[in-house]
């Protein structure tokens, strides 16, 4: 699993909170973070990204370490509603999610 693919699982995770709840905050940080917006690796603020890679360091991502490395880049962004969105998602639908969408890849 690439470092892009990881940050796309994030946004989605937050984004289908987003989709139930319609947090202010939260969609105005999606808004900054969507991945989609622009071809090409990044997001809508090229910032977040940035400092998403800088947090990411080079480490190796597998779909195995993937959550607990969402979940650490969660709570090093040290913002509530963002940790309060991500503790919905279950560790055993995203691995399963993960596994469906990076077959192809090393885990």
């Amino acid at each position: 699993m690439t470092e892009f693919e990881l940050y796309i699982m994030i946004f989605q995770a937050l984004d289908h909170y987003w989709d139930k709840h319609q947090g202010e905050a939260l969609g105005m940080f999606l808004s900054g973070m969507n991945p989609f917006l622009f071809q090409g690796e990044g997001s809508a603020v090229p910032d977040y990204y940035i400092s998403y890679q800088r947090f990411i360091g080079g480490r190796t991502i597998t779909v195995r370490n993937s959550f607990d490395l969402a979940m650490a880049y969660i709570k090093d962004l040290d913002k509530d509603y963002i940790t309060e969105a991500f503790a919905w998602v279950e560790r055993d639908a995203w691995m399963e999610k993960a596994m469906k969408m990076f077959q192809g890849h090393k885990s």
